[in-house]
């Protein structure tokens, strides 16, 4: 299990209510859509199973605000989203939802099919509470995207080119993860980093004869993971003999600092400065 985030976790995203599973996850759902069509989609179909809960809820609870918010990329916080119907149709993406019986296995589960002149995908996403999502399958294959990471998928109308992409790929650059997804409609890569890959090895990915297309999955989430994570402690009792091992002076904000520090591999400063802007957001709202 990945170590909690504060400010994934515990504090959740900066955004326009009512509901951060509904309202911030399906946002965030709708930009990984966004970015598995590389930006340009023209239809949209959404599938919401009568046995969970989104049939009841997507449009009291603003899973319809989200979700369409974030398939014309904004953030959970853009001031346009309460016109996102308005919206969406000025930018000429037509979205239809559909109540499909497919035995979804999560009450928050999204199922949509991504289409525009050259392309079709499909993707399968759930919201796991204050804002946290899974994508579960693109294309019929099981990847479990979190949005913590970049996430290159390379499709390849060669199967058998596989291996030796994979191998020269993790022998050459140092990636979180490069895995492949055979189970899907077809041989699919997944590179996660915690930086976007420079433009020169996209070019070179999308010249290979074996490649069908390219997709960049941008991170959604404020704090990245990385391999082999490990923070400083994980219960009270560990934080406290941490404390009082460096002089019992720190107190719960500086702790809190160290933590996200360490958890999203960022320099402690940065940690206040981010906690600063959230105090800011808080008390002006």
């Amino acid at each position: 299990m990945t170590p909690p985030s504060i400010f994934n976790d515990v504090l959740g995203p900066v955004m326009r209510g009512p509901s951060s599973s509904h309202s911030a996850a399906a946002l965030r759902i709708g930009r990984l859509a966004r970015d598995l069509m590389g930006g340009d989609l023209r239809e949209v179909v959404v599938e919401y199973d009568p046995d969970g809960s989104l049939v009841t809820t997507h449009e009291p609870q603003g899973s319809d605000l989200g979700l369409f918010g974030g398939l014309m990329g904004w953030e959970t916080d853009d001031e346009r989203l309460p016109g996102f119907r308005e919206e969406i149709e000025k930018a000429g993406i037509k979205v239809e939802i559909r109540y499909v019986s497919y035995g979804a296995e999560h009450p928050n589960t999204y199922k949509l099919t991504l289409r525009n002149r050259d392309e079709e995908r499909t993707m399968q996403a759930i919201s796991t509470g204050g804002g946290m999502i899974v994508v579960q399958e693109i294309e019929g294959a099981g990847v479990g995207i979190e949005g913590d990471y970049y996430e290159t998928l390379v499709f390849l109308s060669d199967d058998g080119a596989a291996d030796g992409l994979v191998g020269w790929l993790s022998s050459s650059f140092s990636f979180e993860e490069v895995q492949t997804r055979p189970e899907g409609k077809e041989m699919l890569i997944e590179i996660r980093s915690r930086s976007a890959l420079d433009e020169e090895l996209l070019a070179e990915l999308r010249g290979n004869p074996a490649v069908s297309v390219v997709r960049v999955l941008h991170p959604v989430l404020p704090v990245l993971s990385r391999r082999d994570l490990s923070v400083p402690w994980l219960r009270c009792a560990e934080m406290e003999s941490y404390r009082e091992c460096r002089g019992g002076e720190l107190g719960l904000g500086d702790l809190g600092a160290i933590y996200e520090g360490e958890r999203g591999g960022i320099p402690v400063e940065e940690v206040r400065e981010r906690m600063g802007r959230l105090v800011e957001t808080m008390e002006c709202s």
